[in-house]
């Protein structure tokens, strides 16, 4: 008896799930097809039934992954976007995402995404402008002279310092560089 569309889109989304969270924390060449199947507690032979190969897996949990960010899933309703805006971004400036938890694909694959083939440069690209576009939104209502450039400049040093922090062995070598990168966005959006 096939699988319903609803139990095929399930395992999709847990596959999904778990080669975003796999690559994000190892890269593409470290993980393998059969960890992320046994990570999602599926077969092997399921995989084929969803992708046809690891990029092309690669490349659409990169863009899950970006449905799955706190810039996606904050809730705007309980707070003011300047105390919502200050806790996205200290959020994401802290030790605890660094160690990998809710990890940026931005970030976290910052250096992984230069040999990966042009749809997963292409998926990054996405991701990176359509995240400034959003947060630029969100900034805008509280400063309207707020431009793309500025956005451009500010998710970029965001993106950097936590890509640079991932990498240091030194954590209070990562802690100051996280301290000041969250002081430079304060000063920056001090208009709002």
């Amino acid at each position: 008896m096939p699988y319903s569309p609803q139990h095929k889109q399930q395992s999709r989304q847990k596959i999904l799930s778990s080669a975003y969270r796999l690559f994000t924390l190892n890269g593409f060449e470290r993980i393998t097809i059969n960890q992320i199947m046994a990570d999602c507690q599926l077969t092997r032979g399921g995989f084929y039934a969803h992708f046809s190969s690891k990029s092309e897996l690669y490349t659409e949990a990169l863009k899950f992954g970006t449905t799955v960010s706190p810039l996606v899933l904050g809730n705007l309703k309980s707070l003011s976007t300047k105390q919502w805006l200050a806790e996205l971004f200290d959020g994401y400036l802290s030790i605890e995402h660094i160690q990998g938890i809710r990890p940026c694909p931005l970030a976290f694959l910052a250096t992984d995404i230069t040999t990966r083939d042009t749809e997963a440069k292409a998926a990054y690209k996405n991701a990176f402008l359509g995240m400034n576009k959003r947060l630029l939104s969100l900034v805008k209502q509280a400063m309207p002279s707020f431009n793309s450039e500025q956005m451009l400049a500010l998710t970029s040093m965001m993106i950097g310092t936590v890509a640079i922090a991932k990498t240091i062995n030194d954590e209070k070598v990562a802690l100051q560089l996280l301290r000041a990168t969250r002081k430079t966005i304060r000063l920056t959006l001090s208009g709002i």
